[in-house]
């Protein structure tokens, strides 16, 4: 009797066992979708989730037996978070390989210094990391960044210009803490100094600076021009956000000059018609400019005008008299030449 009884359960586990390894092989059928997708993880996702949208997409069959062959492979252990290119057609064994050696992609991106927020976020869009939309909408509202946007009307002047890598989708707001902590680390031992209010006006002179340098020595000699003029109530008069109004406001193509009637438009941007700094920045700037804005240099200058186009240096003058004549001077060149 016992004998039967061993007999019957022998056969009982063996076709058991071999039901298990027919599952297995129905199972793990390559998938449906054909074609590679980009899929994307986000960050502390349970390897649970992450299995049933492979499977929402038709990436895998199976999330279970995906997961069992993975943790057979990897341990517990979620994916890294980011966008991966996953190949259509693959086996559940064969899309658990994978990405125990897969690792995300990412875009190589420089923002150069002086670009504004909108066209940081065509760039962002172009090389797929986030749509110019999203971005955008972040920038307009900072506190959803939490701490790093809080008191802030917009991330303008502080998406910090250097190169970065990115995921390909990667969330807006992450996109955007990026920039800002870079910001924040790269100003720390000015800010530190600052109140907030204080600060925020060093960022827009920052920031208008950026737009009227072109050699580094000369940052801090406009710096100083603009801080001199504003502390004795002059208007700044810079060309610079005639050209924000024209281009980011007004939505029109660059000018390639700044003529007297630009300088009329009614903005709160146009220092030529209001006295003080504009209410926000006019771009994001680099460490050379706002190192100048922080630290200007001790002169008496309150005017620059162009002295050599081709090489972006200025004349710099204390009073009117000295500034028209550089003025006619650079006007004469430039008529030779023509």
């Amino acid at each position: 009797m016992i004998q039967k009884l061993l007999l019957v359960g022998g056969i009982a586990v063996g076709l058991a066992a071999i039901g298990g390894f027919s599952w297995v092989l129905w199972e793990d059928r390559p998938a449906e979708a054909s074609q590679t997708q980009l899929f994307r993880v986000p960050g502390g996702e349970a390897l649970a989730v992450t299995a049933e949208r492979l499977s929402d997409r038709r990436l895998i069959r199976n999330p279970v037996l995906f997961r069992w062959v993975y943790q057979i492979l990897e341990g517990d252990g979620a994916f890294p978070a980011g966008t991966y290119s996953v190949p259509g057609g693959l086996s559940g064994h064969e899309a658990a390989a994978y990405f125990r050696h897969a690792k995300p992609l990412q875009v190589r991106i420089t923002v150069p210094e002086g670009w504004t927020a909108s066209k940081i976020a065509r760039l962002l869009e172009e090389k797929q990391v986030v749509s110019a939309k999203e971005f955008l909408a972040v920038v307009s509202h900072p506190e959803t960044l939490g701490n790093l946007g809080q008191g802030l009307a917009t991330l303008e002047g502080r998406l910090f210009p250097d190169t970065y890598q990115f995921s390909l989708a990667t969330p807006a707001v992450d996109v955007a803490k990026t920039f800002v902590q870079t910001f924040q680390e790269r100003t720390a031992k000015w800010a530190g100094q600052l109140s907030p209010e204080d600060l925020n006006r060093k960022i827009v002179l920052a920031s208008i600076v950026e737009r009227e340098y072109r050699v580094n020595e000369e940052a801090p000699l406009i710096a100083s021009v603009f801080q001199n003029r504003l502390d004795k109530g002059i208007a700044l008069g810079s060309c610079a956000t005639i050209e924000y109004i024209l281009t980011e406001i007004q939505g029109r193509p660059h000018p390639k000059r700044v003529y007297f009637v630009y300088t009329q438009i009614p903005s709160p941007y146009n220092t030529y018609l209001n006295r003080g700094l504009p209410p926000g920045p006019i771009s994001n700037p680099g460490l050379a400019s706002l190192r100048a804005a922080f630290e200007p240099a001790k002169t008496d200058y309150l005017y620059f005008v162009v002295a050599d186009a081709s090489r972006g240096t200025h004349q710099f003058s204390s009073n009117w008299s000295q500034h028209e004549k550089a003025r006619e001077a650079y006007l004469n060149s430039f008529v030779s030449k023509g």
